[in-house]
């Protein structure tokens, strides 16, 4: 099993990653390389790509190799492949190719080199990032109110009474809800 996911990683990391993610470096902003299909065109040129880099990273190697062995082994081609591909995701990031990183932590968002005059930064991702969760949060209580309102229908009295409970304390949460919600949407954090 664990040689198999060595051949997968070795495979995705020949013939993917470096190229995918120089792609990214060199056409951060989505839909620059074509409107419709974008992602098609990322992963192919990504795949010619990597052949390509894969190919001057063992020339290099084995231009720098030891003269006992005459061929490159497996452990710095590895390295070399690896932090080449983070090299590339590094610089990506600087210029923007990866927003969804501001989901990890809104420190981490950067947004494309176009986007960076007019568009809303690191605190305006982290204030829609808290709406969503909150609006998210407020559906989920409702649908919990009209759960419990059918299920107290056909309880018996004690039961009724712990549904009623859950119904009130299900309202009040979605009342402090609401005080965030209009608190962030006013342009407090």
């Amino acid at each position: 099993m664990f040689n198999a996911l060595q051949v997968l990683a070795g495979l995705a990391l020949i013939f993917l990653l470096p190229g995918y993610t120089l792609v990214n470096l060199m056409f951060p902003r989505r839909g620059e390389l074509d409107p419709e299909y974008d992602f098609v065109y990322r992963i192919t040129l990504g795949m010619g790509l990597s052949v390509v880099i894969s190919i001057f990273v063992g020339f290099s190697l084995n231009a720098i190799s030891d003269e006992e062995t005459q061929y490159v082994r497996s452990g710095p081609l590895w390295i070399a492949l690896s932090s080449l591909t983070g090299l590339f995701i590094l610089a990506g990031w600087v210029r923007g190719a990866y927003p969804r990183a501001g989901y990890i932590h809104p420190s981490l968002y950067r947004p494309t080199a176009e986007s960076r005059s007019g568009a809303p930064g690191k605190k305006e991702f982290a204030r829609k990032r808290a709406l969503d969760r909150l609006l998210s949060e407020r559906g989920q209580l409702v649908g919990d109110m009209k759960k419990f309102a059918e299920r107290s229908s056909d309880s018996n009295p004690q039961r009724q009474l712990y549904y009623r409970k859950r119904i009130d304390n299900a309202r009040e949460r979605i009342e402090k809800v609401n005080g965030e919600i209009k608190k962030i949407e006013s342009g407090g954090v």
